[in-house]
């Protein structure tokens, strides 16, 4: 399951400053103009400076390149499993030390793809190609189908029926970016074969959802009704690379995409308390405080509520998502006392925010002020998105919450985002997925803001006349440049596509 983290003790104070003044959630004070949002050349700074380094050590490619590894210390370097550093020194992350995990390998892809999407940077492409080439040949199971969980002692580990939904969703990300880069047809093939595979072994009649694990293994059981084996579907592969496909594919996607979305708003969706829940096979596990009910969790299912929604033409789910969106926003947003912020905050940007009494920031739930990273992307993304349907319009607690992100979470050091801050970069949870999505929309919802083109870099094959989008994302495409060969790439050019008028 997806683990969630909190704040380490430096920045235990954002979670207690609601407790213990009793402050109220509060929106941003001032002016519009006064707090602007990054714009789309901080966000190349942000991908460039402060999270590409670590993910372009030597260390971070793996032996082979391309086989990369589940664990690394902050630095970069690779972890002494006798005498650990102090990041993974750590019960619950020391135990899994001798798996290597085929969802990190797939998630460094789908990294290195941002990478080269926002950048045009041909190494970032000849990494993520390294890691699919090597997913595609080494992680597969091609006695029983799908894809392998982890490696221990050089063996696939566990039954196949005791791998986990999530875990085949996530071990395939990489390839649904590659995919959307490149239009490699290998990995259209292994795509289609995979997505065939999880809705025939997993789809469950009796309770019509996907199947957590089909069989009792490893700690996870059959009885498990999980939010995450039916959304991670949709947000690591059905959405993005659904409009890609050819017939007849795509109708097949889209019948299952359709059938996931509306049976998780039917079992998963609580319109009393407008939130989903974490899971739903003991009343324990709806509550608030469970695991997976974050808010970080909903932000994403509402997200992709309205995401599909609005891709399969079904308007009460788009006006579900943005509801729900707007709702779990006002719930995350709260104000940390302005004496409280000033230990936290590197002093150039307290001094911005010196004159405020309250400074807006993200929690995690509705019991619990401490979050990850990851958690703040998500809600992040989906302000964004929301911010897109008034061009022109500054967010003021996406500026807040953006400027804490660059300046609290990122170890502009090494590099990376951990899902501490600056720490706890690399782990069977924890890589570079949520940090570059982060970046992407970041970036798009950026250029939106202010009325600029987006220029994002693809691979494409010189007679390629296939759709083109940016990210889940709408644009008029303005200018397409086509570059030299890249070299190692049979064929595919790089390509730059400018768009305007970004909007979801």
């Amino acid at each position: 399951m997806a683990m969630i983290f909190s704040f380490s003790k430096r920045l235990l104070v954002f979670g207690l400053s609601l407790w213990i003044g009793g402050v109220a959630p509060a929106a941003a004070q001032g002016e519009p103009e006064r707090y602007p949002l990054p714009t789309g050349e901080r966000w190349l700074e942000h991908v460039n400076r402060g999270l590409a380094p670590y993910w372009l050590m030597e260390s971070a490619k793996g032996k082979p390149v391309g086989n990369f590894p589940t664990f690394r210390c902050d630095d970069g370097t690779l972890p002494d499993v006798k005498q650990p550093c102090r990041e993974l020194d750590q019960g619950w992350i020391r135990s899994n030390f001798g798996r290597d995990y085929t969802r990190m390998k797939s998630r460094q892809v789908y990294s290195y793809g941002v990478l080269y999407h926002l950048t045009g940077n041909p190494e970032a492409l000849k990494l993520a190609k390294a890691g699919v080439d090597y997913l595609l040949s080494e992680s597969r199971d091609r006695e029983h189908g799908g894809m392998i969980s982890f490696r221990q002692d050089g063996k696939a580990g566990l039954k196949w029926q005791q791998r986990t939904s999530q875990d085949q969703a996530y071990a395939i990300v990489g390839l649904a970016f590659y995919y959307y880069l490149t239009r490699d047809p290998d990995v259209e093939k292994a795509l289609i074969e995979q997505q065939a595979f999880v809705f025939d072994k997993y789809r469950d009649r009796a309770s019509n959802q996907l199947l957590w694990v089909i069989e009792d293994g490893d700690e996870q059981y059959r009885a498990q009704q999980e939010l995450v084996a039916q959304l991670d579907q949709i947000n690591a592969y059905l959405l993005l690379v659904t409009p890609l496909l050819p017939e007849p594919y795509q109708e097949k996607w889209r019948d299952d995409l359709a059938w996931l979305t509306g049976e998780m708003l039917a079992q998963y969706h609580s319109g009393t308390d407008q939130r989903f829940y974490g899971a739903i096979h003991h009343t324990v596990v709806k509550m608030p405080d469970a695991p997976h009910n974050d808010y970080g969790h909903t932000i994403k299912a509402y997200w992709m509520t309205y995401l599909v929604g609005r891709y399969l033409n079904q308007p009460e789910w788009e006006e579900l998502g943005k509801e729900g969106m707007n709702i779990t926003l006002e719930r995350a947003a709260y104000g940390i006392q302005n004496d409280q912020a000033k230990s936290l905050l590197s002093e150039g940007l307290y001094n911005q925010w010196k004159d405020l009494q309250e400074i807006p920031t993200w929690r995690s739930g509705k019991y619990n002020w401490y979050i990850s990273s990851w958690q703040w992307a998500e809600l992040d993304q989906a302000a964004y998105t929301l911010n897109m349907f008034k061009p022109g319009t500054k967010n003021k607690q996406l500026y807040y919450t953006l400027n804490q992100y660059f300046d609290v979470w990122v170890d502009y050091q090494y590099g990376g985002v951990g899902m501490n801050p600056k720490s706890t970069k690399q782990f069977h949870w924890g890589n570079g997925y949520h940090q570059f999505e982060h970046a992407l929309v970041g970036y798009l919802g950026s250029q939106a803001a202010y009325n600029q083109q987006a220029r994002l870099y693809y691979a494409l094959p010189s007679d390629f006349s296939g759709k083109l989008q940016p990210y889940y994302f709408h644009g008029e495409r303005t200018k397409t440049e086509e570059g030299k060969l890249l070299e190692g790439f049979a064929g595919l050019q790089k390509v730059a596509v400018d768009y305007r008028d970004i909007r979801p």
